[in-house]
């Protein structure tokens, strides 16, 4: 493919090709369509939402959607696991702090599902984890731990061109054009325009500017958060640490890196930004209260971060996602800083509303009825 003004024909155009752009490629050319996934940056790069060697995988919700979601995205994870060889997943466990109320709808609804949940008191946590010193009764569930992020995003692209995709990077498309319903689209990219009966856009923080003519994401937020580093110190491993999340004000989570680290982060605390201009700059006084707190709640770490890292958070004003076609276009935006544990489902999903299979009952189509959980943090 060359030459300027060049015309090609695809089954689907997938722009943007982070973690769930690049599941839902593989998924795609799995089913035997021909895939052009396209991105603006190199593989590997730090500016959105998808870099980095660890994220939570948790069954820890209170909204039904959400739990029977990160059910199937668990077998997603097992299954990629065993198609690219690749171990992925670190089942060390969850725990689940905070308010009372909270943790009894999430123990109920893990119940519901199947799903084994344990109540552990604080003197149980401090037995089984010295390392930390959460107050109150918390909630703990086996089928919880990590994902290795970059090593996924790696064996979802291998995967994904194995089975037929061509994927360009480095290649940041101009404008999405579609056509008379049902008469696909043009994505014009690199001076070469690819004609295709479906594109699935998946450019994160890019994404009102990458649907531009084609869908307004009213109250689209991308705000910078900020991720810290810390040693367990006094001779302890880092697999002595829970995965674990707060839910208080300020929300907090952790987990224990592939290094041993033990990462711990603030949720949805960051200051709001341009994605194209935004800094790598630690927030004082976020960092300052962060470290305060993980200080108090864990004392095994040795309090002074020995690195650290940021990230962008794209969000919808309810925090949920938005997956859903319009037209022949499929969007899959909002992932509101929790998405990446989901991703092999979302890659399906985007995939079953790509190549017409659809999704009954979609909970997340663009137009829902206002769900009953305000925000991610507490789902």
């Amino acid at each position: 493919m060359s030459g300027a003004g060049a015309v090609h024909v695809a089954d689907v155009v997938v722009v943007g090709c982070g973690a769930a752009g690049s599941a839902a490629a593989w998924h795609c050319a799995r089913r035997g369509l021909r895939v052009v996934a396209l991105d603006r940056f190199e593989p590997g790069h730090r500016r959105g939402s998808s870099h980095g060697t660890e994220r939570i995988v948790r069954l820890g919700h209170t909204d039904e959607a959400y739990l029977r979601f990160a059910l199937d995205a668990l077998a997603g994870w097992d299954e990629l696991e065993q198609v690219g060889r690749v171990p992925l997943l670190s089942r060390t466990g969850s725990l689940d702090v905070g308010f009372q109320d909270e943790l009894d709808e999430i123990e109920a609804a893990c119940r519901g599902a199947g799903v084994a949940v344990e109540r552990w008191s604080e003197a149980e946590v401090r037995r089984r984890h010295p390392g930390v010193a959460f107050t109150g009764e918390v909630l703990r569930y086996e089928a919880g731990g990590t994902v290795h992020a970059d090593r996924s995003l790696s064996v979802l692209r291998r995967l994904a061109a194995a089975s037929g995709a061509e994927l360009r990077m480095c290649t940041g498309v101009d404008a999405i054009e579609q056509h008379d319903a049902g008469d696909g689209v043009t994505v014009v990219a690199g001076g070469e325009r690819w004609r295709a009966g479906t594109a699935i856009v998946t450019t994160g923080a890019w994404a009102p500017v990458t649907l531009a003519g084609v869908l307004d994401l009213p109250g689209h937020r991308v705000t910078k958060e900020q991720l810290a580093f810390f040693r367990p110190r006094d001779g302890r491993a880092g697999h002595e640490f829970p995965t674990f999340i707060v839910r208080a004000f300020p929300r907090h989570y952790g987990m224990v890196t592939p290094e041993g680290l033990v990462k711990v982060a603030e949720h949805h605390t960051g200051p709001e930004v341009d994605p194209d201009t935004r800094g790598f700059e630690l927030e004082p006084v976020t960092w300052a209260r962060l470290c305060e707190w993980v200080a108090e709640f864990l004392p095994g770490v040795d309090p002074e971060p020995v690195d650290s890292s940021t990230c962008l958070y794209a969000s919808t004003p309810d925090e949920d996602f938005v997956l859903d076609r319009i037209g022949d276009v499929v969007v899959g935006a909002g992932l509101s800083g929790h998405g990446f544990k989901f991703v092999p489902e979302i890659g399906r999903r985007l995939a079953d509303l790509a190549d017409g299979t659809g999704w009954a009952g979609n909970p997340f189509a663009v137009v829902r009825t206002p769900r009953s959980v305000g925000s991610s943090g507490h789902k």
